[in-house]
């Protein structure tokens, strides 16, 4: 079996650490919060995909009241369960025509197990972004929050996270917002902690 350094008390220190010598800006933004990043973390599985699938393209308030009223229709959290609402159900609670189909066919692959997200512990990053890509639905920045927020991996990037763009954009002083290219190559040197490095990159976005 696989296993895979992923995000503890120990790894972060070392990440931050690393990021420090890496990125002087980072060394500011870490010592101006007394190294107190929050984290990203949600449950794995099932219900951690289908709370971020609920987040694209949302405030990260409303997906949060969104996914509070889902939580409370769905007990226990599982495919069978989700399949058994009825999807205007979902609707009352907030999710759109498109999202409740895209969580209806993840439960049933997952049924049907055609998806197995227990195996995915045992996966490479790159393994586990191409599986879940491969689902209608899943892009790749919720396969790379995924990896961060659920799988608990140390270097996942979602470079098309808005809140990540405006955070380089302004930690670099940079005219325009930097586009995918740009902020793939700035992430380079912070490999294989990119997951810190936007845990940092988050708390100066949500400071305002």
């Amino acid at each position: 079996m696989t296993t895979f350094k992923t995000l503890n008390k120990d790894t972060l220190q070392e990440g931050f650490l690393y990021l420090s010598k890496k990125e002087p800006d980072f060394k500011k933004v870490l010592i101006e919060k007394n190294y107190n990043i929050n984290p990203f973390s949600k449950a794995d599985g099932f219900e951690g995909l289908i709370s971020l699938i609920v987040e694209q393209q949302l405030s990260v308030a409303s997906a949060k009241a969104i996914f509070g009223r889902i939580k409370e229709l769905v007990k226990p959290f599982s495919p069978s369960e989700y399949l058994a609402i009825e999807p205007n159900e979902f609707k009352k609670a907030g999710l759109s025509k498109q999202k409740i189909d895209y969580c209806n066919g993840i439960a049933n692959k997952i049924i049907d197990q055609e998806l197995n997200l227990e195996d995915l512990h045992e996966k490479e990053d790159s393994q586990v972004v191409k599986e879940l890509t491969a689902i209608r639905g899943i892009g790749e920045w919720t396969a790379q929050c995924y990896l961060m927020a659920c799988l608990k991996r140390l270097d996942a990037w979602p470079s098309s996270d808005l809140g990540l763009i405006v955070a380089i954009q302004r930690l670099k002083g940079l005219e325009n917002r930097p586009d995918y290219l740009t902020i793939e190559k700035m992430s380079e040197p912070w490999s294989p902690y990119r997951s810190l490095a936007a845990l940092i990159l988050w708390s100066t976005y949500d400071k305002d």
